[in-house]
């Protein structure tokens, strides 16, 4: 098969190994501040409250999470040095993985698309180069190893700038709330113009879906990777919640370079010794090809769910993850308030959530309704029996202004959150609409 010609002709290693280093460094990095936060001390500050619908993994105790952080440090350190590199990448990928999927709080793009590179690397000769395993230093690997990286990367910008391509978006919303927001943290009055206006909104489309085809054409590629960096490092200074994220992009543009050339450049400033013609990954086979054949297929079509999916996802919450929708939404939360009505006593009980849970964790709650479901069966389950009460009702008020439309309360304030979800298959039958 020509395919499978083409994805086992021999690359150098060189960028490969470049952007394992940097994979191993930002891991170190996002680790170093999830501990500065002390985010593993944040999941013990009150009961376990939220779970993806289609997982519910079990909380360790607080030292097993906590040595669990510290094994990802010490697997981010050997990815980073090329030792034991096979056995330290399916440990931080098992490992970092289940730490994603503990709390949908935590979830952002940029934690995702770790999870996914870190299962990919696993398959690569990524120690090919620039690490301290002298048996597979220098060989070369197979094309494979960067065309299915390269995937990954090209998916994020595209569909990144497919769900732009919404009225919302178009009409200058959440651009115009972000730059906002920016112009008032940084003091930059720059970003409150209307030529970065129209800059954010419509060349952030331009550049999602052209990016991918002009870093991977030789005669662009130049101009597309310093557009990419300063994109990124745009990005980085207006957005002051995507972390590591920009930087990731910068290190995955290694992957797009001519190895060849990069070889060379190398060579000639004696970076690297003399090559040698051992192939240092596992050539592609049929079965590998139908695998990877698949892998593709669904990731291509995992962010179109929602298509199928009655109502305006990011409004509703359903196939808003795992689809690159990336801050195509704004929300300003205008109230939000619970109350669990004792129907036996007749008795009120007004529950504040700040009051239970962290900022964040009430920013998540009020952009995913989900979210606001199980916080409503916690306090049904958990805080309702504490109190004595045996039979009630939970309701809540939360009313935000979405994408610069009139404030709205996301449920009906009168409605029985518990009762009603168990009478409705899907939220989209009684979330409440969003006005026009």
């Amino acid at each position: 098969m020509k395919i499978l010609t083409y994805l086992n002709q021999p690359a150098q290693p060189q960028g490969l190994g470049l952007f394992r280093i940097f994979f191993g460094l930002i891991i170190l990095w996002d680790l170093k501040r999830f501990n500065e936060i002390k985010i593993v001390e944040s999941f013990y500050a009150h009961d376990p409250i939220f779970h993806y619908e289609f997982l519910n993994l079990p909380l360790p105790e607080i030292g097993t999470l906590k040595l669990l952080m510290g094994v990802l440090f010490i697997c981010a350190i050997l990815i980073t040095l090329g030792v034991i590199y096979r056995w330290a990448m399916v440990i931080f990928a098992l490992g970092f993985s289940y730490f994603f999927f503990l709390d949908p709080v935590l979830y952002n793009n940029h934690l995702y698309l770790l999870c996914l590179i870190s299962f990919i690397m696993i398959f690569l000769p990524a120690d090919g180069a620039f690490s301290l395993n002298k048996k597979r230093k220098r060989g070369t690997v197979p094309q494979w190893s960067y065309r299915l990286l390269q995937f990954h990367i090209v998916l994020v910008y595209f569909f990144g700038g497919i769900v732009k391509l919404n009225p919302y978006w178009l009409d200058f919303h959440p651009v115009e709330e972000v730059l906002h927001a920016a112009a008032n943290r940084t003091g930059t009055d720059l970003f409150l113009t209307d030529w970065m206006k129209y800059l954010f909104a419509y060349g952030g489309i331009a550049f999602d879906l052209l990016i991918g085809a002009l870093l991977l054409i030789k005669k662009t590629r130049f101009v597309a990777i310093i557009s990419a960096v300063l994109f990124n490092l745009l990005n980085s200074y207006v957005f002051n919640d995507i972390f590591i994220f920009p930087f990731f992009m910068i290190a995955a543009l290694l992957l797009f370079m001519d190895q060849e050339k990069l070889y060379g450049w190398l060579q000639r400033r004696k970076l690297i010794a003399s090559p040698i013609s051992k192939l240092a990954g596992t050539p592609l086979k049929k079965s590998g090809l139908i695998l990877i054949g698949a892998y593709v297929l669904f990731h291509l079509v995992m962010p179109l769910r929602h298509y199928f999916i009655p109502g305006y996802t990011d409004w509703t919450g359903e196939a808003q993850r795992f689809s690159w929708r990336m801050k195509i939404q704004y929300r300003e939360v205008e109230e939000v308030q619970f109350a669990i009505f004792d129907t036996d006593k007749n008795v009120i009980y007004e529950i504040d959530p700040k009051k239970t849970l962290f900022p964040d964790e009430v920013d998540q709650m009020c952009n995913s309704p989900q979210l606001i479901l199980q916080f409503a069966h916690y306090l049904n389950d958990v805080i309702a029996p504490k109190n004595g009460v045996k039979n009630c009702w939970v309701k809540c008020k939360i009313k935000v202004q979405f994408n610069g439309k009139p404030s709205t309360y996301i449920f009906n304030p009168e409605l029985d959150l518990i009762e009603t979800s168990e009478k409705h298959e899907s939220i989209n039958d009684w979330i409440n609409q969003l006005p026009k």
